[in-house]
This record gives structure tokens, sequence and C-alpha cells, in this order.
């Protein structure tokens, strides 16, 4: 993917946001976004991964929204492949 392309996928995944919230309530909004986000970044050239993982949380920071492994880790930034589970485990 170029560029361009992640950025319009990026900026199609945050026209969800508001409605993933919508009808989703807790970790089933991270599940639905994670699943989306992660489908992303691994379509995305591996030297541009950690750029769109920043995207991806500045798309949630215009949302007011932190990953919820930021709460555990006290905001750390932390790298890798993100799972969801009910339980708000991650496993990286």
């Amino acid at each position: 993917m170029t560029r361009k392309e992640i950025e319009q996928e990026l900026a199609h995944l945050s026209g969800l946001v508001p409605c993933l919230l919508q009808d989703n309530r807790g970790a089933e909004f991270w599940i639905e976004f994670l699943e989306r986000a992660n489908a992303i970044k691994d379509r995305a050239p591996l030297a541009m991964r950690e750029w769109v993982t920043e995207r991806i949380f500045e798309l949630l920071a215009k949302y007011g929204i932190s990953p919820p492994w930021s709460w555990i880790t006290g905001g750390k930034t932390q790298r890798g492949r993100v799972y969801a589970f009910p339980s708000g485990m991650r496993v990286a």
C-alpha cells in the first residue's frame, strides 16, 4: 500500500469510529476497531508500520479515546500486534 492509500483507509476508519462507539460497548468496540486497524497495519509496508500505529493512536485521540493498554501501562507506548479480548487483556 502507498502512503496515500493508507491515509484513505485511516480516514475511512476514522469515519466509522462514531458508529462503532454507538453500536458497540466496551470490549466490543475494541474488538471491532482493532480488527479494522490491524488489517490496515498488516497491509502497510513493514517500514511504514510504526507510522501507521502512530496515526491510529492520533485517530483515537481525535475522539478522546486512549487504547486500553495505556490505562494499564501508564500511557507508555507498546509495540506489536494488538489483540483484544473481553477480559481486556492484551497479548503482543
